[in-house]
């Protein structure tokens, strides 16, 4: 397999500046796997914690606690918001309505809502989008009727506990979203680094007669992105906000060892 190729030619320094032929199509595949690979442990992180925090609730309750009386005969428990009746609470906070024992029905796409059912919570940001959960985020459960008794002090302390437990219930959402994120944000900053050395490494060709233009500049770059990757990987598990730092960085020093010691050698 041609991705199994280039990554033992990575590591066959001397060698580097012999593949001009390859396609691109191919190079450009495996530029996106050393990408991955580098970019593994802090995915790996991000899925650990579940994502970045979203704050589109705890965020409004930081800022202003709300002043609501929850309907005493319900309290969400086993993954279920649980009342001894059909009657529906609709509240608001900030710019987004809460509706407490509502249905399907009570949706509606074009305001900011949040509606708790018996068995899901649904979230929609007032553009047409929506998104569901369950009551995963609840660790324990959390009676109304307790918080109605409790002084103010106590009753903040809880909405933020709300705030946090409903926000769990979306994480399954707001890690893929970290991860695309992340993914495409990085893919795409290691995609402007590799064009940048491209042209610094036009730098180097005073002094030989012959020397590869550009775009066959580019598919060294690439296949010279091997051993940066593995770096980037090994210190991504350690320190992974700083996997690619050095990521780039070996990219850097690879490039410019292999131009000065083997230059003269395949480039006349």
């Amino acid at each position: 397999m041609f991705l199994v190729k280039y990554f033992k030619a990575s590591f066959q320094f001397e060698s580097l500046l012999t593949h001009f032929d390859e396609p691109f199509k191919r190079l450009w595949v495996y530029f996106i796997v050393l990408s991955l690979i580098a970019l593994f442990p802090m995915n790996f992180l991000i899925q650990r914690q579940e994502g970045f925090r979203l704050d589109f609730i705890e965020q409004d309750f930081l800022e202003e606690s709300p002043n609501w009386i929850l309907p005493s005969d319900c309290s969400i428990e086993v993954n279920r918001l649980i009342c001894s009746n059909t009657t529906k609470t609709v509240l608001t906070h900030q710019d987004v309505t809460y509706i407490f024992n509502g249905t399907n029905a009570d949706i509606d796409l074009s305001k900011k809502q949040l509606v708790l059912t018996s068995d899901t919570v649904i979230y929609t940001d007032g553009e047409g989008a929506r998104m569901s959960g369950s009551y995963r985020g609840f660790n324990d459960t959390f009676n109304f009727n307790t918080y109605n008794l409790m002084d103010d002090a106590e009753q903040v302390d809880a909405m933020l506990l709300f705030a946090r437990s409903i926000e769990g219930s979306f994480s399954r959402y707001t890690i893929l979203y970290a991860l695309l994120t992340n993914t495409f944000v990085s893919i795409l900053v290691q995609f402007a680094f590799v064009l940048l050395l491209g042209a610094v490494l036009q730098l180097f060709r005073f002094g030989y007669q012959s020397f590869p233009n550009y775009f066959d500049g580019l598919k060294f770059i690439i296949l010279s992105m091997g051993l940066p990757s593995v770096i980037g990987f090994i210190i991504g598990i350690f320190v992974p906000s700083f996997g690619s730092v050095f990521y780039q960085l070996a990219m850097g020093l690879t490039i410019m060892i292999v131009m000065l010691k083997y230059g003269k050698k395949c480039l006349k």
